[in-house]
C-alpha cells in the first residue's frame, strides 16, 4: 500500500475511533473504574489500547478462557496478561468448561459461551465493585447481528440490534466501537502495531455467524455495493427508536392477569406484554412460540385452559385469569395470587 494512502487510512481510523469513544463515553468520568472484556482478538485489543490512549487508566482487564481451543486459548490468556502488564492494568481471568455446560443445559456452543462469558463479567463486577463493562462490538458486528436476527424471524427488538449502552444483570454495558467499522479497527491496529491473536474459529463455516460474515454479506456487497451496510445500520437505529416507544406503551401484567384486560390491547402490545410476563415469572428463555401459546388461553370459549412451557412449568386459565404453575417460579406466582 502506498505510504500516502496508508497515512490517510490511519488518520481516518484514529478519527473514527476517537468519535466513537467520545460519543459513547464522553459524558463519563475517566477516573472511574471500568471493566474491559478482552479476548486477545483484534477488536478487543484495539479497544483496550484506545481507551488507555484516551486517558482511561482505571481499567480492569477481564479475560475468560472458554476451554474450547486448547493451547490456542492458553496463548490468548498469556497475550492478554502480557499486554495488561505493559499497560499497568490489573487482570481478572477464569477458565470455563463450555462444552460440558452446553451439553448439560442443552444449548449451542455459541449460546453457552455467551452465557458463561456474561456470568464471568458479573462475577468480576461483584469482586471489583464495578458495574461498568466495556465491550468491543463494532459496526460490522451490528450489521451481522441485524441480519442474523432477520433470518431468525425476530421482531423489532432483535432487528434493532445491539445498543451502545444497555443494562443486563446489574451490568451497565457500553459499546464505544458500535459505529466504528472493522476496516478502521484494522487500520488502527496496524498503525499502532498492536499485538493480537486471530481466533481460528472465526473462519469455521459450521457457525451461522461466520457464514453470514464470510459468504452471505460479501455476496450482497458484490451485487449492491458496500452502502448496504450503512442502510442496515440506519434501519436498526430507526427500529431502536420505534421499539423504545412501543416498550413505553406496554403494561406490566401481574403474576395472575385478567384475560379481559389483555384482550382489549392491540395485538402488538399483547405479544410484548405476555412475553415480558413470561420472563418476569421464571419461564426459561421464552420466545414467540411460548408467547403465542399463552395468548391462546385468552380464548375462553375455544382455546385451551392449560398449555405447557419449558422447565416443567405450564400456564393455566382459571376463572378468567392466567397464571403459571410448576416449579419454584410457578409456586411464587400462586403465592402472589393468594395475597
Amino acid at each position: 500500500m502506498p505510504e500516502k494512502l496508508k497515512t490517510s487510512r490511519s488518520a481516518s481510523a484514529f478519527r473514527a475511533i476517537g468519535r466513537g469513544l467520545e460519543d459513547a463515553l464522553g459524558h463519563l468520568s475517566k477516573d472511574k473504574a471500568y471493566l474491559v472484556g478482552v479476548s486477545g482478538g483484534r477488536d478487543s485489543m484495539a479497544l483496550l489500547h484506545a481507551l488507555v490512549a484516551a486517558g482511561f487508566q482505571n481499567l480492569v482487564v477481564c479475560h475468560l478462557d472458554h476451554g474450547l481451543r486448547g493451547k490456542a486459548s492458553q496463548s490468548d490468556a498469556r497475550l492478554v496478561g502480557k499486554e495488561a502488564g505493559k499497560l499497568g492494568l490489573p487482570v481478572e481471568t477464569a477458565r470455563a468448561q463450555t462444552d460440558r455446560y452446553a451439553k448439560d443445559h442443552g444449548k449451542s456452543i455459541e449460546l453457552a459461551a455467551r452465557e458463561l462469558r456474561y456470568c464471568f463479567f458479573r462475577e468480576c463486577a461483584r469482586r471489583r465493585k464495578c458495574p461498568r463493562l466495556l465491550l468491543a462490538h463494532h459496526a460490522d458486528d451490528q450489521v451481522e447481528t441485524c441480519f442474523f436476527q432477520f433470518l431468525r424471524g425476530s421482531g423489532a427488538p432483535g432487528l434493532a440490534g445491539m445498543r451502545a449502552s444497555s443494562k443486563s444483570g446489574g451490568l451497565q454495558i457500553l459499546r464505544p466501537f458500535l459505529n466504528v467499522s472493522r476496516e478502521n479497527i484494522d487500520a488502527y491496529v496496524c498503525s499502532k502495531a498492536i499485538a493480537f491473536h486471530e481466533d481460528a474459529t472465526n473462519a469455521d463455516p459450521n457457525h451461522t455467524r461466520n457464514r453470514i460474515r464470510h459468504e452471505v454479506l460479501p455476496t450482497i456487497e458484490k451485487s449492491f455495493g458496500p452502502s448496504f451496510r450503512a442502510a442496515i445500520l440506519r434501519a436498526s437505529e430507526i427500529l431502536r427508536h420505534e421499539n423504545d416507544w412501543i416498550e413505553s406503551q406496554v403494561p406490566e401484567l401481574p403474576p395472575a392477569f385478567s384475560c379481559a384486560a389483555v384482550r382489549v390491547l392491540h395485538p402488538a402490545l399483547q405479544l410484548r406484554a405476555v412475553h415480558q410476563w413470561l420472563r418476569r415469572n421464571g419461564a426459561p428463555e421464552p420466545g414467540l412460540r411460548e408467547t403465542r401459546r399463552v395468548l391462546a388461553l385468552l380464548d375462553v370459549k375455544n382455546g385451551p385452559a392449560k398449555i405447557s412451557l419449558p422447565g416443567k412449568t405450564h400456564a393455566r386459565r382459571r376463572a378468567g385469569q392466567i397464571f403459571i404453575e410448576g416449579e419454584e417460579a410457578g409456586a411464587q406466582t400462586l403465592r402472589e395470587r393468594g395475597k
